[in-house]
């Protein structure tokens, strides 16, 4: 099972992708912002202009009901040659100062030219029949005149004026009673719209406190921005903590749940071992302690220095079963140790183990025509005691399963299989029947063909027992009058040092 359940690529994908969102929506909400002070500037000269056109409207209103106005002649304020047809349009005062007549039309002509340069706030008196040439409206103000027409009522856009920007408003405006003094010869009547009142605000100065309003409300977002980012972050964090937690629940559950599967199947294994036990033991433990009873009543019942070789031969039977039991136990007792105690590897020496294992054997019957072709420089990393156990099964079997041979030969050595080095032991004996090669690793498993040969059925469980604990494999080829082969390897699995 892999370190971490769950990559955290993914997850930093997200969080960059959420950054990349909240960015967008910043972006976002600032250029709304912009929009909207652009808008509220040209809204504000909007309502400017309005005032202005209401002011202008009240100026003329009251030059018109007061009646004629003069002003003093000066360079600017020349008389008005439109008006000449007009009776007292120039009058002289008792100093001797001319002074000369001025209407609403020519008031917003004087003021009009007093503003043409500068980028203050304009305003012109137009119509689409101006009596002064002069007044005649441009390309806008003449739309905005037609369209009055149709009963609009106001006309407003943003246009550009030489250098500069302005919001350029027009209102109509109607004809009243006292308009009729200068217009009427001009087909007016009361309530037509005789003309409009033009007013452009200059919208720069508006939009630069609009920009500055932005940038304000901008730098003001940046720390909105970073909290968001960090509080992604963050959670991003937490969340990859608790994914790295859950996966080691999950890790520390699959353990556990190894762990009982494996402790399951040792459980199954031991008792069905422990089955084999009690059927070895009624069987194999009750047969000499029979033969060794019946050999005692025997000599009770014979008389005393009467059969000395009688005596002798029930003794030595007695012995021998006595030494059988002995050497059942022994083998129980090894079975029952070998996962007991820490695993300690080293270098075993397996060419040194098998010569004096092989001596040993021979020793034991020395009338036997036997030979040992053991390879040298045979060390595997293994737990010296428990692979000496290992080779003395293995050659123990072979020796006792090939006295049939004559010579009877035993090869130890190393091979590989599957890419993997395995030691191996193989003899030229009786060999194995189809399908046994797998069952004779069982506890307590003898073989049909074996009549004659001393045994318990444990050896090569427990050889199995030790192999399974450094981690690695054991199988046996055989065949029946061929002899057998045992392969088998010490891994590198890690052991668990607790009691077994």
């Amino acid at each position: 099972m892999k370190e971490n359940l769950t990559q955290p690529r993914a997850l930093t994908c997200y969080a960059w992708s959420l950054t990349a969102g909240w960015t967008a929506v910043i972006v976002v909400l600032a250029a709304l912002n912009f929009h909207h002070e652009k808008s509220q500037a040209v809204e504000l000269a909007r309502a400017q202009a309005r005032s202005h056109f209401e002011r202008d409207v009240t100026y003329r209103h009251w030059n018109a009901q007061a009646g004629p106005v003069y002003a003093p002649i000066t360079r600017t304020t020349q008389p008005n040659p439109y008006l000449s047809a007009l009776p007292e349009r120039d009058i002289r005062t008792t100093e001797g100062k001319t002074l000369t007549m001025v209407n609403p039309a020519y008031m917003a002509r004087l003021i009009s030219d007093m503003s043409s340069g500068s980028p203050f706030t304009k305003g012109h008196l137009t119509s689409l029949r101006p009596i002064r040439p002069d007044n005649k409206p441009d390309t806008w103000e003449a739309s905005a005149l037609a369209s009055f027409s149709s009963k609009e009522e106001e006309k407003s856009t943003v246009e550009k004026m030489g250098n500069h920007t302005y919001l350029r408003l027009m209102k109509p405006l109607m004809c009243e009673e006292a308009c009729l003094k200068c217009h009427a010869k001009q087909g007016y009547r009361v309530g037509d719209v005789r003309g409009g009142l033009s007013i452009a605000v200059p919208l720069d100065p508006l939009w630069a406190v609009a920009r500055q309003n932005s940038i304000f409300v901008a730098i003001s977002f940046l720390p909105l921005w970073g909290i968001g980012v960090a509080g992604i972050f963050f959670g991003s964090s937490r969340l990859r903590r608790t994914i790295r937690e859950r996966d080691a629940g999950v890790q520390k559950i699959v353990a556990l749940n190894d762990d009982l599967l494996s402790r399951t199947q040792e459980l199954e294994t031991a008792n069905r071992e422990l089955d084999d036990f009690c059927s070895t033991v009624s069987h194999d433990l009750r047969s000499p302690l029979t033969a060794v009873s019946g050999y005692c009543q025997l000599i009770q019942q014979i008389p005393e220095a009467r059969e000395p070789k009688a005596l002798e031969s029930y003794i030595g039977s007695i012995m021998e079963s006595a030494e059988n039991m002995a050497r059942l136990i022994s083998a129980l007792l090894d079975f029952s140790r070998v996962t007991r105690g820490n695993l300690v590897r080293s270098g075993a020496d397996l060419t040194a183990m098998s010569h004096d294992i092989a001596v040993e054997l021979q020793f034991q019957e020395q009338d036997r025509q036997a030979i040992f072709r053991i390879a040298e420089g045979l060390t595997a990393s293994a737990d010296h005691d428990l692979a000496r156990v290992v080779m003395h099964n293995l050659l123990g079997n072979a020796w006792k399963y090939s006295r049939s041979a004559d010579p009877a030969v035993i090869d130890v050595g190393q091979t590989e299989h599957g890419g993997e080095t395995f030691y191996y032991v193989k003899d030229n004996g009786i060999g194995l029947e189809q399908g046994q090669a797998e069952r004779v690793f069982d506890a307590f498993h003898r073989l049909s063909n074996v009549n004659g040969v001393e045994g318990h059925g444990i050896g090569l469980a427990t050889v199995k027992r030790i192999i399974l604990r450094h981690g690695g494999k054991i199988f046996c080829e055989s065949g029946l009058g061929k002899g057998a082969t045992f392969y088998f390897s010490f891994g590198e699995a890690t052991e668990r040092t607790s009691q077994a």
